[in-house]
């Protein structure tokens, strides 16, 4: 009766000999993954004590771990983690993602790296890894933890398809908790009609306001004068630029990448959303022709007249709508920093630019529009990003009291 063949990857019997010069041979058959049979062998490591041949089988049994692996493949169980996460990021190159997606990974991945740089894929533990990701939730918090595991996963996914390990690691991490998640805040009409003339009149002091970063170096403002709020937005563009976050409910990269000419229709009264301004490492500001989901791009939006009116007052000359005072693309970031200004001189801490999009949504489902059509508003894929996330909830309704009173009225 013949004997049975190896299964795929599987080894015989490993035999040992001894050479002339006192080394050691350790030996066996192995049968690879073209189903072929080979011969390996391994032999003592020079200038190793090996008395009974045991070090060469170590050695032997060693290399046979990782020798199921394609050898073109370009990794292998010895591969490090710094390996993997140049291969993930090759893969993330091809995908197409967006830029402020890749500056994101690439920020995150050197708590990564300094932990586990060096190891070898088949040396990262769940427990080293569970361990790290809470560490993170505890230092940097929870949204950060959760970005982290996630890179994590799709790095040890590639460690899986290159057959480098056999099982993801990350998939048997504890969960990680965090505080009960807020409910959307936004507000509502009268509150942003309200604000939107607070930003054109208000005298209320607008000084400059320092980071902790800041505060924690020392550092502080050297300005003479104290600028209103009316008088600050009127300096930089913020009145108008507010205005046309909650004319749109675009995001902060779509809403300062609409250009002038190309964008604007005052006759149609509509603004395309068609890219959007991000950094890029080694060439700075630019604007990349995509936004920063698929449904958002090239969506038309219906301009309110308040918004056409304050596009009207505005040159028409410069590329952008909104621009730096040099006539280049406006820093997100500078927005961001004048708006944190604004928002706490007029007590309105919580109002971040992010808020403006739900504000819209939720003003929008206040007066009947179906998410739908919000949803095509905002650029959101799914309706229900923006019913469970963007639509402002706990509010009171008298409207369900008047329904309940006419239906218990009906059968009394």
């Amino acid at each position: 009766m013949p004997r049975p063949r190896l299964p795929v990857g599987e080894h015989g019997k490993i035999s040992r000999r001894q050479l002339d010069d006192g080394r050691w041979v350790a030996s066996c058959w192995v049968r690879d993954e073209d189903g072929k049979r080979r011969h390996v062998t391994k032999t003592t490591p020079p200038n190793t004590r090996d008395r009974t041949g045991a070090v060469a089988e170590r050695t032997l049994t060693d290399s046979l771990k990782t020798r199921h692996i394609d050898h073109n493949s370009r990794l292998n169980a010895t591969s490090t983690i710094h390996q993997l996460w140049t291969e993930f990021w090759k893969q993330l190159l091809t995908q197409g993602r967006s830029h402020n997606t890749l500056r994101d990974y690439d920020r995150q991945s050197k708590a990564i790296l300094t932990r586990f740089g060096d190891l070898h894929i088949r040396e990262v533990t769940t427990q080293a890894l569970d361990t790290f990701i809470q560490d993170v939730a505890n230092q940097r918090g929870v949204p950060t933890a959760r970005k982290n595991r996630t890179i994590l996963l799709g790095m040890f996914k590639i460690a899986v398809r290159f057959k480098a390990i056999d099982i993801n690691p990350i998939r048997e991490l504890s969960s990680i908790e965090g505080k009960r998640k807020k409910q959307a805040q936004s507000l509502d009409a009268e509150s942003l009609a309200q604000l939107l003339r607070d930003l054109r009149t208000s005298k209320v002091p607008c000084p400059v306001v320092l980071s902790q970063y800041q505060i924690d170096r020392g550092q502080k403002t050297t300005d003479t004068h104290i600028p209103t709020v009316a008088e600050f937005c009127a300096s930089n563009d913020m009145a108008d630029i507010i205005t046309l976050f909650a004319a749109t409910g675009c995001r902060i990269s779509e809403l300062l990448a609409i250009r002038t000419n190309e964008d604007i229709d005052l006759a149609a009264k509509t603004a395309s959303v068609t890219g959007q301004i991000v950094r890029i490492r080694g060439q700075g500001l630019v604007r990349q022709d995509l936004t920063k989901s698929e449904a958002g791009d090239g969506r038309v939006l219906p301009l309110p007249q308040f918004a056409v009116d304050m596009l009207k007052r505005r040159r028409q000359d410069s590329t952008y709508v909104f621009e730096s005072r040099a006539g280049t693309i406006l820093d997100p970031e500078t927005v961001q920093r004048r708006w944190r200004q604004i928002r706490t001189a007029l007590g309105l801490e919580w109002v971040t630019t992010h808020t403006f999009r739900k504000s819209v949504a939720t003003i929008l489902d206040d007066e009947g529009l179906s998410a739908r059509q919000a949803a095509d508003q905002l650029g959101h894929a799914q309706v229900s990003m923006t019913t469970d996330v963007y639509f402002g909830r706990g509010r009171v309704h008298p409207a369900v009291a008047n329904a309940l009173d006419a239906a218990i009225s009906r059968t009394s």
